[in-house]
């Protein structure tokens, strides 16, 4: 059975260390939304771990790490502290290590997502440890943030494809020339029903800071089985963003927001 979509605006990851990189994948590439193909790795899977500072207090209540090379036994493990010390030890917050890959999948790319969600905190550490891993570990992004969750569901005609980048022309000798590109996801989807309340609380505000042009992570199904990193989505959205009145009620407006998501990976 379907649970609630989610939305999660990505928040900067402050200042990054780690116990190891390679000089041309450097971990704070984790923090580079913008360009999927920035990666961090490691020379091998020893001390397989990153740090950071928001430099502030925020709330989070969630965490994946995108386009890593995860094989079945590869742990991540979350911490959320006030300090260093703490995300290094005993932290407010400790996932403990478990399953990168969960569930279970296995894609033809090698590529995984991770997914975790928790009780909402408000940390200025945080420090993601990964484990049980064999060879080099590569990670493309790091998502920590809160979750932004409508209060109805999403209205029938919902659907997703592909964005096909590459060009492809047919001369007239039947010869193909083509120009290889990227084939992109596409979710597209629409929230009826809004309150008053809602669109100007979560929905204005969540417009207003990324338009069309910041990036943006959506679990469109987090039910928790096979089909969910499928329908995990990370990428820009493509219309400039716009909310019309549905309906009026006797408790005020309703609205109707669509979204239309392309996924950078």
């Amino acid at each position: 059975m379907a649970t609630m979509p989610f939305f999660v605006v990505p928040l900067p990851l402050g200042t990054i260390t780690t116990g190891n990189e390679l000089s041309t994948n450097l971990a704070m590439h984790l923090n580079e939304f913008d360009a999927a193909g920035m990666t961090w790795k490691t020379s091998n899977n020893t001390n397989v771990f990153v740090r950071g500072d928001f430099g502030a207090y925020q709330s989070l209540d969630f965490c994946a790490m995108l386009g890593a090379n995860a094989i079945s036994a590869t742990t991540l493990r979350l911490r959320l502290g006030d300090t260093q010390t703490e995300v290094d030890g005993t932290a407010d917050y400790d996932s403990g290590a478990g399953a990168f890959i969960s569930p279970s999948i296995s894609r033809a790319d090698g590529l995984y997502w991770s997914h975790k969600e928790f009780a909402a905190q408000s940390e200025r550490w945080w420090r993601v440890d990964i484990g049980s891993h064999t060879g080099a570990f590569e990670a493309s992004m790091l998502i920590l943030g809160k979750k932004l969750t409508p209060s109805n569901w999403y209205s029938p005609g919902w659907g997703f494809g592909i964005n096909d980048k590459a060009k492809v022309d047919i001369n007239r000798f039947s010869l193909v020339d083509r120009t290889p590109g990227d084939r992109l996801r596409v979710l597209k989807f629409t929230l009826g029903w809004i309150s008053e309340l809602e669109m100007e609380t979560m929905w204005r505000p969540f417009d207003e800071a990324i338009g069309n042009s910041q990036p943006v992570f959506v679990c469109f199904d987090p039910t928790a089985n096979a089909y969910r990193q499928g329908r995990s989505y990370f990428g820009i959205i493509s219309e400039n963003p716009f909310a019309a009145q549905q309906r009026n009620t006797p408790d005020g407006p309703r609205f109707e927001r669509s979204f239309e998501i392309t996924s950078l990976l």
